[in-house]
C-alpha cells in the first residue's frame, strides 16, 4: 500500500514556502530602486506536483523550496527588473494563500479535536 504524505505535513511544508516567499517578496520591494538588482522568486509548486505524481510516497522533508533569480523580467535602465505593482501584487496573493493554508489546517485541528472528544 502506498503511503502518502499527511494533509498537516503539506499544509506545514506549504506554509513554510509561504513564509520564505514572503521574505523574498519583501526583499524585492525594499530593492526597487537599487540600480542592477534583480528580483528574486521562490520556486517550489510545479516540483511539488511533479514530485507527488511520480513518487506519492515519497516524504516532503526532503523537498526544499528554490530562490531562483528572475531572468525573464525585462529590466530597467539602471538594471534592476523589480516592477513594484507586481511585487505588490505576488504579496498580496501569497499573504491570501498563506492564510488559506493556516485556515485549513485549524479547521483540520478543530475536526481532530472533536473526534477524539467524541463531540459532533
Amino acid at each position: 500500500m502506498a503511503v502518502i504524505p499527511s494533509q498537516f505535513d503539506l499544509l506545514a511544508k506549504l506554509t513554510d514556502v509561504t513564509h520564505l516567499r514572503h521574505q523574498v517578496l519583501a526583499q524585492n520591494v525594499a530593492n526597487v530602486n537599487t540600480p542592477g538588482y534583480r528580483r528574486l522568486d521562490v520556486r517550489f509548486e510545479d516540483s511539488l506536483a511533479e514530485q507527488l505524481a511520480s513518487h506519492p510516497e515519497s516524504s516532503l522533508k526532503v523537498m526544499k523550496p528554490d530562490v531562483v533569480e528572475d531572468q525573464v523580467t525585462p529590466t530597467r535602465p539602471d538594471g534592476n527588473n523589480v516592477e513594484i505593482d507586481m511585487e505588490m501584487m505576488r504579496l498580496n496573493k501569497n499573504t491570501l494563500l498563506g492564510n488559506t493554508y493556516l485556515q485549513l489546517m485549524t479547521t483540520k485541528l478543530g475536526m481532530m479535536k472533536r473526534a477524539i472528544g467524541g463531540r459532533g
